[in-house]
């Protein structure tokens, strides 16, 4: 009926790419969780797999989170005992409203889609990416978040606990990488 698993994105992105050769398309998209103990659709990781080759053909930049990550990061950061799908859903949005924050504001680097993506992406199959955020905060308790240095949130920013896949990140060798700092910031820090 048009749900999630029924290829409607795939679809659409397939249309969107057809139909606008010459444009650039981002996606954000959350991949399903990893244990099927708390999931009742039993077909999430087919689903997932077979989005992949649209997302690997059609769109240009896919910024992948995952339903898992974004679980353990409401429940051990933010301190939610039973997050909701309104409350990681909240996480997802802020973390596309901050990665799209150059795009829509006055910044020094990064002003438009194409230097955003040609800064993340290598090679065009190389465009499937990760995202970190840092400080986590809920609105009711966004008085508690400390003055922090550019330094501090960067080395914060390579925790896993503020990434939002879920990957082995002990090697910690990245392709890329680019840092948005919001607020006021020194840019030579």
């Amino acid at each position: 009926a048009g749900g999630t698993g029924s290829g409607m994105g795939s679809y659409l992105l397939e249309a969107l790419c057809d139909r606008y050769p010459k444009k650039l398309l981002q996606t954000f998209s959350v991949f399903p969780l990893l244990t099927t103990e708390t999931s009742d659709v039993v077909v999430q990781p087919y689903n997932s797999v077979l989005t992949l080759k649209r997302l690997a053909l059609n769109a240009d930049c896919v910024v992948v989170l995952d339903n898992t990550a974004l679980n353990n990061i409401a429940v051990e950061r933010l301190k939610i005992h039973n997050p909701s799908f309104q409350q990681t859903n909240a996480l997802v949005s802020t973390v596309m409203a901050a990665s799209t924050s150059t795009l829509r504001y006055p910044s020094y680097m990064n002003t438009d889609m194409l230097s955003l993506i040609s800064s993340l992406v290598p090679t065009p199959r190389c465009h499937f990416l990760m995202t970190g955020y840092t400080p986590l905060t809920l609105d009711a308790c966004i008085s508690s978040v400390q003055k922090t240095t550019v330094m501090d949130v960067m080395r914060r920013l390579l925790q896993t606990k503020n990434i939002m896949v879920s990957a082995s990140l002990r090697r910690g060798m990245y392709i890329s990488m680019l840092n948005i700092i919001r607020g006021e910031a020194d840019p030579t820090q």
